[in-house]
């Protein structure tokens, strides 16, 4: 009787090329989704690096017991500065103990991101609140998400979505949404 014979183990062509293109498929599927999170994590950078600089500026305020200018520049080509004095061109300016200038943010350095609209604050040196009471800064990612990042009387900053949600991040209350 003759012997049946065995396939060889392992994959044929056919099913070598099905299980490419599906592969194929599913990257091509996923890519937009981690562009999209690349985008929401950027965003979400510059609202926490904002709001950790407003924490600095209160600290310095009582540390210098002097006021702590926040100063911006919207558009596409973004800045803020933290000073005790006048701070200018914050695209120009650098940090330095003569000027009183503490911090320089750029928005080259935060890329994808742009700062839509902001309010100048100021934190008091004697109790660390603000001067601006509501005050308000607001960042737009690429793909058109918001966050805002508020300032209350009291000094203290928070982050919140203005407009569509935003996992992770509570809504504004309606009080500031509309700013």
């Amino acid at each position: 009787m003759p012997m049946a014979r065995r396939p060889a183990p392992g994959f044929t062509l056919l099913e070598l090329a099905i299980a490419l293109a599906i592969t194929a498929i599913l990257a091509a599927l996923s890519v937009p989704t981690f562009a999209s999170m690349v985008a929401r994590q950027r965003l979400h950078a510059a609202a926490e690096h904002l709001r950790a600089d407003i924490a600095l500026a209160r600290q310095e305020a009582g540390r210098r017991a002097q006021p702590v200018h926040l100063v911006f520049q919207p558009g596409s080509r973004w800045c803020y500065a933290i000073g005790t004095g006048p701070v200018g061109d914050c695209l120009q300016a650098v940090a330095s103990p003569a000027s009183g200038l503490i911090k320089v943010v750029r928005g080259a350095d935060q890329p994808g991101v742009q700062l839509l609209l902001a309010t100048p604050m100021t934190l008091e040196g004697r109790h660390g609140g603000s001067r601006h009471p509501e005050g308000m800064v607001r960042f737009a990612s690429a793909e058109g998400q918001q966050l805002q990042v508020r300032l209350t009387a009291l000094g203290h900053a928070s982050v919140c979505a203005p407009a569509a949600a935003i996992a992770g991040t509570p809504a504004c209350p309606p009080s500031v949404t509309g700013l």
